[in-house]
C-alpha cells in the first residue's frame, strides 16, 4: 500500500515540514508554490493517526498543528491513498472544536457511515465544528452525483467535527464545479450557500484501486450567531433540603436540573481541590489548594459513600440538620463533623472498597499523584501542621524516607486514598449527568497553589519560595493583594515543556468540558512580592526589564540609592502619621541618621518583622493599628525597588506618585521619574510579556479539548487582548470593570463574540451590593447607561436588575453567565433580604472567610414556576 500526502504550507528559510505518522516523523519534500509531498510505503495499522510539524535546520520543532487529529481508516483492498490536506492551525472556529461544543452543544446523532470503497474513490473532508444539529453539511455541484445544483448531497458526521463524503469517481464528469452548503437536517432544504466563487475540481488522474482524499475548510455557519447563558456558583454555596451545611458534588445534579429547566447551558463553579491545611476557616478559600489534583473531601456526600451503623447514622442526622439550618457555611464545624463520620465509614468499608475493581482502576490511573498527596496529608496530621519545614526528618521529600513511612502508616495513608476514590466517583457521576442533559460544566484553574502543598514539597524546583504572588494596588485594593502563593520557576517548567501544567489541565478535563484560567495575566507576568512584604507596594512584575543605573543616568536621573530605593523618612512624616504615639514610634522603631532624617532599626526593617513584633506587643488595638498602618506605609515609601538578583538594576515602585517620597522631589526630577514610570508600566515590557505568554499558553491549551476561558481583569497590558484573541480564548467582560480606561462602564453591545460577559464575579460585590456601594457612581449608571431620568432608587429593584441582565443577554458575547445571586435579584420576593450577605469574597482581605450560602434550597428553586419561566425567557439567546 502506498500513501501519498500533500499539503500546502509556507515555511521560513531553513525550515522543513514533517508528517508525524503513528508517532514516527517523516520528512516531506518541497515541490513548488508552497506544496510539500511525501510517499510512505511502510506497513501501517488499519487506523493512521498523524499531524504535521515544522522543524528548523537544527532539527528542533518550531511549530506543529494545533489539532493533532488527522485520521484515516485504511482499507486493505485499496492500493493507493492520495491525501491532499490542510494545516490545522488556530482558526476563527477554534472554540467550536472544544468538547463543550462537539460533545454537548453541537453533539450529533451520528448515523452509520457508508464504508463502501470504489475502484476509484474520491472523498471530500471538511472540518466544520460550528454546525448545529439543526443543520447538516452537504455538497452540490454541476454533476449528477452532486445533485446538479438543486439537490444537496449530505455529508456524513460519524467523525464530527470532520464531515466526510465518498463518491464513485468513475461516475463523475470531470472537470466539475461545486459548493458546500448548509441543509436543514429534517427537510434537506438548502438554508445557506458558500458566498465564495464556485470551487473547481479538475484532475481525473485516478489509478485503479486508488482513494483520493481532499480536505477543505468552509465559512458556512461562521457568523458568530450561537449564544448561550449560564450560572456561576461555588459548590460550597449550594443548599439542598438534605444537605450538611455545605454544598456537595452530587448537589450539582439538582443545579443542572434547574439550568435545564430555565434554558441555560453552562454551570460555572470555583476550584474544588483540597485545601485542608488547618481544618479551620483559613482553608475555606478554594484558591489555597494543597494539591493540584486531589478533590476536596468536604464535597463528598456521606450517604452515597457508604452506610453508618444505626446509632452513628442517628447521630450524624442530628448534626447534619443543625449544620444545614445555618444561613452561612460554617466551614470549621462542617469539616470536623464530616471527618468523624468519614473515618467511621472507612473503618467499616475499607477492606471491601480497596479490593474492588473500580478502586483498583482508580488507584492505578492516579497513583502518581495520589501517593504523594496521601503521605503529605498523613504527615500533616502527624505533625499537626501543613508546614513541611517543621516535619522533623521529612522536611525534604525523599522517596527512600517516604517509602519507609508508607509501610509504617499504611492505614492512615489508605484513608486518604479512600476519600479521593469517593470524591472522584461522585464528581464523575455529576460530569456524566451534565453531558447527558446538555449542560457544560465549567471548572476553574487557579493561578497559584498553597505555599505548604504537596507540589511545593515534592517538586520544589518549580517554585520560588522567597517570593509571593499577588496583584498591584488598584481601585479595588488600595494596598494591592498578597495571595501568599509562591511564584513559579518558569525556566525549570519549560525544560520539560510545562509537563506540570499539562498534567494539571488534563486532570481537569476528566470532569469538565470548559474551564476558566484564573488570572491569565500571570502567564504574561506575575506581580511578585518579596516574602518579607505583606502588602503589594514593594512588588514588581516578573519578568520585566529593570533600569540599570547606567540607563537611568542616560535618562537624566542619577541613582541615589539612599534617597530613592530606601524608605524615605522625615520627622514631619512621623509626627503626621503617629500623632500622640510619635515618641513611642521613634524610640522603638527608628534610628535618627541626620537632622530630621530617620531609618528603620534592622530588627524592624520589613513588614513581616513589624507584624511579628506588634502581634506580641501588649497595647490597645487602636494604638496597634495606627503603628502598623504607619510603619507599613513608611516601609513602602520608596521610588525604586532594586532587583534581588541583578544588583544596580531598579524597578519604579507602583503608585509611587502617591507617596511622600515623590511629593518632596523637585519638579524636574518628578517629570523625569514620570517618564520612566509610564514607559516601564505601559510600553517597555510589551514584547517581553507577549513572548512569555506565547511560550506557555499554546502548549497548555493544546493539552486538552476543553473550552478555554480566562479571567483577564486588572492592570491589562496592550499585548494581552492580542494574545487572547489570537489563541481564541474567551475573555471575561464585566461592565463595571471596563478594559477601555477612558470609559466608566463597558458597553455590552461592544463585547467581543469570543467572550463571557457577566454582571459580577466572586471577587466583587453582587449587582445589588454594588448598587449601594457608591451613590454617585450608581446615579451615573442609572442616567447614562440605563438611560433613566431623575434620582436612582436607593436599592436595585427587581425591574432594574432584569433590565441590566437583559442588556447583557442581548450582547454579542458567546456566553452570558451570571452569579445565582444576580439571577435571583430580578424577583424581589425570592431574593435574599440583605444584599450584603450575598458577597462571596473580598480579595484584599487574605483572612476572608468564604461563607456565602444559598438562602433557598435548590428544591424550592425548582418549584418557583413564575420565576423560572421568566429566567427561561431571558436565557434564550438564539
Amino acid at each position: 500500500m502506498l500513501l501519498k500526502f500533500h499539503i500546502h504550507y509556507f515555511t521560513k528559510f531553513g525550515e522543513n515540514l514533517f508528517i508525524n505518522v503513528n508517532n514516527k516523523a517523516f520528512a516531506m519534500q518541497y515541490v513548488d508554490c508552497g506544496w510539500w509531498i511525501v510517499e510512505i510505503t511502510e506497513t501501517l495499522k488499519s487506523t493512521v493517526n498523524y499531524f504535521y510539524s515544522v522543524k528548523n535546520k537544527d532539527d528542533i520543532e518550531v511549530i506543529s498543528e494545533w489539532r493533532k487529529n488527522h485520521k484515516i481508516k485504511l482499507d486493505k483492498s485499496t492500493e493507493i491513498y492520495d491525501i491532499y490536506d490542510v494545516w490545522f492551525g488556530i482558526d476563527d472556529a477554534q472554540p467550536f472544536y472544544s468538547v463543550a461544543f462537539t460533545n454537548i452543544i453541537n453533539k450529533r446523532n451520528h448515523k452509520k457511515y457508508c464504508n463502501e470503497i470504489y475502484e476509484k474513490t474520491l472523498e471530500f473532508r471538511v472540518n466544520a465544528p460550528q454546525i448545529s444539529p439543526k443543520f447538516t453539511l452537504a455538497i452540490t455541484g454541476n454533476n449528477n452525483e452532486l445533485g446538479n445544483w438543486t439537490k444537496p448531497v449530505k455529508m456524513q458526521d460519524d467523525e464530527f467535527p470532520v464531515w466526510k463524503l465518498k463518491i464513485d469517481a468513475a461516475k463523475l464528469q470531470f472537470p466539475f464545479e461545486f459548493k458546500f452548503v448548509l441543509a436543514d437536517t429534517e427537510t434537506d432544504k438548502i438554508v445557506e450557500w458558500e458566498e465564495e466563487d464556485n470551487r473547481q475540481f479538475i484532475t481525473n488522474n485516478f489509478s485503479d484501486n486508488e482513494h483520493k482524499i481532499y480536505a477543505f475548510t468552509t465559512s458556512l455557519c461562521c457568523k458568530n450567531s450561537w449564544r448561550g447563558s449560564g450560572t456561576a456558583i461555588p459548590v460550597s454555596s449550594l443548599r439542598t433540603e438534605n444537605g450538611c451545611g455545605i454544598g456537595e458534588f452530587l448537589d450539582l445534579k439538582k443545579m443542572i436540573d434547574w439550568l435545564k429547566k430555565t434554558n441555560q447551558v453552562l454551570l460555572q463553579i470555583l476550584p474544588i481541590n483540597d485545601s485542608c491545611a488547618f481544618f479551620d476557616y483559613r482553608d475555606s478559600s478554594p484558591y489555597t489548594s494543597i494539591s493540584m489534583y486531589a478533590l476536596h473531601p468536604i464535597y463528598i456526600n456521606l450517604q452515597a459513600m457508604g452506610k453508618l451503623s444505626v446509632e452513628k447514622q442517628s447521630k450524624y442526622e442530628k448534626q447534619k440538620k443543625q449544620l444545614n439550618n445555618s444561613q452561612i457555611v460554617d466551614y470549621e464545624k462542617v469539616i470536623k463533623t464530616k471527618w468523624i463520620f468519614f473515618k467511621e465509614i472507612f473503618t467499616k468499608d475499607r477492606d471491601t472498597c480497596l479490593k474492588s475493581a473500580s478502586y483498583k482502576d482508580f488507584f492505578y490511573k492516579n497513583s502518581f499523584w495520589l501517593k504523594p498527596y496521601a503521605i503529605f496529608c498523613t504527615l500533616r496530621d502527624k505533625f499537626k501542621t501543613p508546614d513541611f519545614n517543621l516535619w522533623k526528618g521529612y522536611e525534604k521529600f525523599s522517596k527512600t524516607d517516604i517509602s519507609k513511612f508508607e509501610k509504617n502508616n499504611s492505614k492512615s495513608i489508605e484513608f486518604y486514598y479512600f476519600l479521593q476514590y469517593h470524591a472522584n466517583k461522585q464528581l464523575q457521576e455529576v460530569s456524566k449527568y451534565a453531558r447527558k442533559n446538555g449542560i457544560i460544566l465549567k471548572g476553574d484553574i487557579p493561578i497559584g497553589i498553597a505555599r505548604n502543598s504537596v507540589e511545593t514539597w515534592t517538586e520544589p524546583e518549580y517554585f520560588d519560595m522567597q517570593t509571593q504572588a499577588g496583584a498591584p494596588p488598584d481601585a479595588f485594593s488600595q494596598n494591592g493583594q498578597n495571595w501568599e502563593f509562591p511564584t513559579y520557576n518558569w525556566d525549570a517548567m519549560q525544560k520539560n515543556n510545562y509537563r506540570w501544567w499539562i498534567n494539571r489541565f488534563r486532570k481537569m478535563s476528566e470532569y469538565f468540558d470548559a474551564y476558566r484560567i484564573d488570572h491569565v495575566l500571570g502567564f504574561f507576568r506575575i506581580w511578585e512580592i518579596p516574602f518579607h512584604s505583606l502588602q503589594g507596594f514593594l512588588g514588581h512584575f516578573n519578568p520585566s526589564l529593570p533600569y540599570s543605573t547606567h540607563e537611568l543616568k542616560q535618562r537624566g536621573l542619577t541613582m541615589d540609592t539612599q534617597r530613592y530605593a530606601k524608605p524615605y523618612i522625615r520627622r514631619h512624616f512621623i509626627v503626621d502619621i503617629f500623632g500622640k504615639y510619635t515618641d513611642d514610634a521613634c524610640k522603638i522603631f527608628f534610628n535618627e541618621t541626620d537632622k530630621d532624617a530617620f531609618e528603620f532599626k534592622s530588627e524592624f526593617d520589613t513588614q513581616r518583622k513589624i507584624e511579628e513584633y506588634l502581634e506580641n506587643e501588649i497595647c490597645d488595638d487602636d494604638k496597634k493599628q495606627i503603628l502598623k498602618s504607619g510603619l507599613f506605609s513608611l516601609i513602602n515609601n520608596v521610588l525604586f525597588i532594586e532587583d534581588a538578583v541583578k544588583k544596580n538594576h531598579f524597578y519604579p515602585r507602583i503608585a509611587a506618585q502617591l507617596s511622600s517620597a515623590y511629593f518632596e522631589l523637585d519638579d524636574c526630577t518628578k517629570q523625569k521619574f514620570n517618564v520612566l514610570y509610564d514607559e516601564f508600566y505601559y510600553r517597555r515590557n510589551k514584547e517581553l510579556w507577549k513572548s512569555q505568554a506565547m511560550k506557555k499558553l499554546p502548549v497548555l491549551l493544546s493539552a486538552s479539548n476543553m473550552l478555554a476561558c480566562c479571567e483577564d481583569l486588572g492592570m491589562i497590558p496592550d499585548c494581552v487582548p492580542e494574545v487572547i484573541n489570537n489563541l481564541r480564548i474567551l475573555s471575561l467582560e464585566v461592565q463595571r470593570m471596563p478594559k477601555n480606561i477612558d470609559t466608566d462602564f463597558a458597553n455590552p453591545e461592544h463585547y467581543p463574540y469570543y467572550s463571557v460577559c457577566t454582571t459580577s464575579t466572586h471577587d466583587i460585590s453582587t449587582l445589588r451590593g454594588w448598587w449601594k456601594e457608591n451613590r454617585k457612581r450608581t446615579q451615573q449608571y442609572y442616567n447614562q447607561i440605563l438611560h433613566q431620568h431623575g434620582d436612582a432608587p436607593e436599592i436595585c429593584t427587581g425591574k432594574i436588575a432584569e433590565n441590566i441582565l437583559t442588556e447583557h443577554l442581548k450582547s454579542p458575547a458567546m456566553f452570558a453567565v451570571f452569579p445565582l445571586q444576580d439571577w435571583l435579584a430580578v424577583d424581589e420576593n425570592l431574593r435574599r433580604k440583605n444584599e450584603d450577605e450575598e458577597r462571596i469574597n473580598i480579595p484584599a482581605n487574605v483572612s476572608n472567610c468564604w461563607q456565602y450560602r444559598m438562602h433557598v434550597t435548590i428544591e424550592k428553586l425548582l418549584k418557583e414556576d413564575e420565576f423560572n419561566e421568566k429566567i427561561k425567557k431571558l436565557a434564550n439567546r438564539n
